[in-house]
């Protein structure tokens, strides 16, 4: 490494958390099921939208999140991905700036079709209902990033839920094209199962022609690979990829480049309240570890260390919404 400071570069899906504290009944008459996750249609999103009202915001989206985890690592970050010109969209962009993340990807005009959220809804026995909306992420088009993609970076990050949007292949080819022109690593997270079973042909492909580095779960990586135990899913990854994470929840995780491979066991925690975005937190360790020099035993840890500040808390990032998902409904 030289003196300049590494920049990793994220592309994925930009959305809002929106934390807001509701009655039972509100869940039912929205069709939703309790405790549940539902991707929704624009319809239900704005109807949800306007009943809850404001709530408490946080930007997410999964690679969001690890660029975001970026800022307690002194590494710089960029975030490529679509949000609207509306009040949600501004949320995003302005916690982006306040953590020193570039986020140069111009905003769909209007408040259509509106930046994605994600709506949290607590009722008052704490229980978390929650209505995700992709809507102004699933436009991101090449154009959207031609102009704006550093001249200069480390790494790039995508999001494999990417994939999913009308465009996505092609934001995704354009982007991994531009890493390689400027010497940059490339690394993908699968995202989850499900996303690789709708989309596991284009994600091989991806990883054959492209990547450098795959990191995720044993669960996200066993469904490409086609196994389930997980020294066989990096043995498959390695045949693949010169470096890559494999994680296993509290069994912590399993970390290999052409140096060898190592068991990273996960930081206890006195308690794990939410586990929601440690994998989002464990990753940005790891890769901005590995930007800034440190082996890939070391990235490791790192990744561990933010994975577990995640677990101690509600939501995906520390922040008002994290401690509004803690508080009882109202």
């Amino acid at each position: 490494m030289t003196d300049r400071t590494p920049h990793i570069v994220g592309l994925g899906n930009a959305l809002v958390d929106v934390v807001a504290a509701v009655e039972p009944e509100v869940i039912g008459r929205h069709g939703l099921t309790s405790g549940g996750m539902h991707l929704v249609d624009a319809e239900a999103a704005h109807a949800l939208f306007d009943e809850v009202g404001p709530g408490v915001r946080q930007s997410g989206g999964s690679v969001a999140n690890s660029i975001a985890h970026l800022a307690d690592l002194g590494v710089r970050g960029t975030y490529l991905g679509k949000i609207a010109g509306d009040d949600l969209g501004a949320t995003f962009r302005e916690e982006m700036t306040r953590l020193g993340i570039a986020a140069p990807v111009p905003p769909v005009e209007g408040a259509d079709p509106g930046t994605g959220r994600c709506v949290v809804l607590v009722t008052p026995d704490g229980e978390r209902t929650m209505s995700t909306y992709l809507g102004a992420a699933v436009t991101l088009a090449p154009e959207d990033i031609a102009d704006v993609i550093p001249e200069r970076f480390d790494t790039l990050f995508v999001e494999g839920y990417l994939w999913d949007a009308p465009k996505g292949a092609e934001v995704i080819e354009a982007a991994a094209a531009r890493a390689k022109a400027v010497g940059a690593r490339v690394a993908l997270t699968p995202s989850d199962a499900g996303c690789v079973d709708r989309n596991r042909s284009q994600m091989l492909d991806f990883i054959e022609h492209h990547a450098d580095i795959l990191i995720g779960n044993h669960v996200e990586i066993g469904t490409l690979a086609g196994c389930d135990a997980t020294e066989a899913v990096m043995d498959w990854a390695l045949d693949h990829v010169p470096v890559a994470a494999v994680t296993e929840h509290e069994k912590g995780s399993l970390v290999a480049d052409e140096g060898g491979r190592h068991h990273v066991p996960a930081l206890e925690v006195t308690e794990v309240v939410d586990s929601t975005g440690a994998g989002d937190a464990y990753a940005s360790g790891f890769l901005g570890g590995l930007a800034r020099g440190l082996t890939v035993e070391e990235a490791g840890r790192q990744g561990a260390e933010l994975a577990a500040r995640v677990l101690v808390h509600f939501g995906a990032r520390d922040g008002a919404a994290a401690r509004a998902i803690a508080l009882p409904a109202a």
